[in-house]
């Protein structure tokens, strides 16, 4: 009986030791992959498959899926499942639009979130797993479209003629031709410009003169139309908005009429001005005909005493 007991206990311990050796990490239960290897050229748009496989023992419960986008733009990207059982597969057709990367192996970033259970010890428990990433490599063989921006979108105004200097930037495939038309309020603005824009390979500046501004200062949207023709002559057509900062320019022209603005304070100046200038030159008068006087007398005094000796002799 003894020995029942103790292979019963060993028994139970064994058991114990591999159902805890045997759980899975939560990132493990489920294998993320594209269900058909696709082929990804930087600019295309289209759709790919995506597999989330639950291939664990475990149903997975309160499933939330995010596709992270930094290598494409998606139309979803988010996915909840309320659980997924064991060996159950969920299949997610995603489209996208691949950005302006270069050609070379990338990591789809996906990450996952559930609950799940497991045997502790013979008892059940439920764990709530944190977020864990998963990459799938995917490669981006090259580029077959064109991938057209502007460098620049937003310029100051503050005064006019400005030249506005337009860089448009292909990071894809060549632009064979391409024209453009401004697209703004004409009563506020005007720009000189030719709409033929010619080939872009890399970048190319289109200058466009402004000639015209609104008189309130402000933030204004202009929008640059760009139809481009690739090396199939297949059209495109793209919009960009531009951004225009118009500043207060204080313009000073000058009158060469001069006026004269007197005020009292003025006037009681140029008064005082000139009662002190008139008692100067009373002043001045005075002096001189003291002094003649003085002069006159002094003359006189020499006379008499000439007179005098003269007369003694």
């Amino acid at each position: 009986m003894r020995k029942l007991y103790a292979i019963v206990f060993i028994s139970f311990l064994t058991f114990g030791v591999f159902s805890l050796n045997g759980i899975t990490a939560p990132n493990e239960k489920m294998k993320i992959y594209f269900e058909k290897e696709p082929s990804f050229y930087a600019g295309d748009s289209g759709e790919f498959t995506l597999v989330f496989d639950n291939t664990s023992n475990s149903i997975l419960k309160n499933v939330n899926i995010y596709v992270k986008d930094e290598y494409f733009e998606f139309v979803k990207n988010k996915f909840i499942y309320g659980e997924i059982q064991p060996g159950e597969k969920k299949v997610e057709k995603i489209q996208y639009t691949v950005r302006a990367i270069d050609p070379g192996t990338y990591p789809l970033k996906v990450t996952t979130q559930y609950s799940y259970q497991v045997f502790c010890s013979g008892l059940q428990c439920d764990y709530t797993s944190e977020g864990f990433l998963q990459e799938v490599p995917f490669k981006v063989d090259g580029v077959r479209t064109p991938i057209i921006d502007l460098k620049v979108r937003s310029f100051e105004i503050k005064e006019t003629p400005y030249t506005l200097p337009i860089f448009i930037v292909n990071r894809g495939a060549a632009v064979k031709s391409s024209s453009m038309i401004l697209e703004y309020d004409k009563s506020k603005f005007s720009f000189e410009y030719t709409e033929d824009v010619g080939a872009i390979t890399s970048i190319t500046k289109k200058d466009v003169i402004v000639t015209k501004i609104p008189e309130v200062p402000g933030d204004y949207s202009i929008y640059l139309n760009l139809e481009i023709k690739d090396i199939n002559n297949k059209s495109a057509y793209l919009k960009f908005p531009i951004k225009l900062a118009v500043k207060n320019v204080e313009v000073v022209e000058l009158d060469n009429t001069p006026n004269e603005i007197i005020t009292e304070t003025n006037t009681t100046e140029v008064m005082t001005e000139q009662t002190t200038s008139t008692q100067k030159s009373q002043k001045s008068f005075y002096m001189m005909v003291q002094e003649t006087v003085l002069v006159l007398a002094l003359f006189g005094l020499i006379a008499t005493f000439s007179l005098m000796l003269l007369s003694r002799r």
